[in-house]
């Protein structure tokens, strides 16, 4: 029932992580429409990077209901700041980069900076939420960790962290 669930979300605070890119900002604004009175949008700059896409419409269509915050999920003490400063109802953690690569040109940097903001960041909510239980807690993973889509080795990886992260919950 869609009235209830604009009740529920009339009652707090909700942040999303990497909330600057597509797919943060589309979780943005079903929160908003749903009657969400205050959504933060961490991103690591902590502006709109691209916009050819008219994200930064969406963002000002959203009006003051949004915020935008420079907080990388992926590191510890930004995460645990968010947490500690706002009392929190529900964290989207939308953040992420893609990369292409087949399995045999994967090296150690690669991986490590697909894992930084969705795996580790995913891990940094992970432990902030055992501190600061939230009603809501959303990781959003793809099934690319499963079809094992040629030349996204590095990416299936992290959202495979993503998903174990989840059952962990």
């Amino acid at each position: 029932d869609s009235s209830n669930l604009s009740a529920a979300l009339a009652c707090g605070v909700y942040t999303i992580s990497g909330g600057l890119g597509g797919l943060g900002l589309r979780a943005a604004s079903l929160l908003v429409e749903r009657g969400a009175p205050c959504v933060l949008l961490a991103s690591r700059s902590g502006r709109v990077v691209r916009d050819g896409q008219g994200l930064e419409a969406q963002l000002q269509s959203m009006g003051a209901v949004a915020t935008v915050l420079a907080c990388d999920s992926a590191d510890t003490r930004d995460t645990h700041a968010l947490f500690s400063t706002t009392l929190l109802t529900g964290m989207l953690h939308a953040a992420g980069a893609g990369d292409k690569g087949l399995l045999v040109e994967l090296d150690a940097q690669g991986v490590q900076w697909m894992y930084a903001s969705k795996a580790m960041g995913a891990w940094c909510v992970h432990c902030a939420v055992a501190i600061a239980p939230l009603e809501a807690c959303v990781l959003f993973s793809s099934v690319g960790s499963g079809l094992g889509n040629v030349g996204q080795a590095n990416y299936a990886a992290g959202n495979a962290c993503l998903d174990t992260c989840a059952l962990s919950h």
